[in-house]
């Protein structure tokens, strides 16, 4: 017996930046903003449109980012950790036809230091089976492509403290965050094969580098590291 797909509706969900669309035949999905900063007892929303002309059906998950301001990312769901440090609600929704909703971000816990998570926003495709066997089920198959929005969880802006240091390795050098907040650093170089490039080192998570000599700028002042 022949077996005929008929794709019931599919929206391919890319990278989410800024006010960008995820475009489709069927539907057309826009999410604000990009990254966000969440504060304990302070809830934080982002907003989901549905520019297109037929519905979006979303599915929301949210994962911790475990190595923040490392690539590639190592990421693991809230449901495998402990103690997540926010949630967001709903996890499901369904947007007609220009309707706009509210995905809510909610903390948990006071974090001592600054977290980082990915809000994932992902449309739902449904495929069905136009001849299969009346015994046989089906059922619906999410797209599992692209980024999410930046969540950052924040302690409160009275208890945030920004500090870095470096220390010298056998092989290298290690920039070191001693504070609770990223630490920018623009106008990388220590590689001269490889352009200026920004870091971000976050606390507990310290960033080697293969080099005994690195220039860089900490809030527009150029710095210079040398090991002997």
């Amino acid at each position: 017996m022949k077996r005929k797909w008929r794709i019931v509706f599919a929206a391919l969900c890319g990278l989410l930046l800024g006010t960008s669309p995820l475009a489709h035949a069927e539907g057309e999905l826009m999410v604000i903003p990009a990254t966000t900063k969440v504060f304990n007892a302070h809830e934080q929303k982002v907003t989901v449109k549905n520019m297109g002309d037929a519905p979006l059906y979303l599915k929301i998950t949210v994962q911790k980012v475990m190595n923040p301001g490392m690539a590639p990312e190592k990421k693991v769901n809230l449901g495998e950790l402990d103690h997540p440090g926010l949630i967001a609600s709903p996890d499901r929704l369904t947007l007609g036809p220009g309707q706009t909703r509210a995905i809510v971000l909610k903390s948990l816990v006071e974090p001592e230091q600054e977290a980082l998570y990915r809000l994932y926003i992902v449309p739902v495709r449904s495929l069905k089976v136009d001849d299969a066997p009346q015994d046989k089920m089906t059922a619906p198959m999410s797209v599992a492509i692209g980024y999410g929005v930046l969540v950052r969880h924040m302690p409160p802006p009275g208890k945030q403290k920004s500090g870095w240091t470096y220390r010298c390795d056998g092989d290298g050098l290690t920039l070191e965050n001693t504070g609770n907040i990223r630490q920018i650093f623009t106008d990388v170089v220590y590689d001269k094969a490889k352009p200026a490039q920004t870091l971000a080192v976050f606390p507990g998570t310290p960033q080697h580098f293969a080099t005994r000599h690195m220039t860089l700028s900490v809030d527009g002042e150029p710095v210079t590291l040398d090991c002997p």
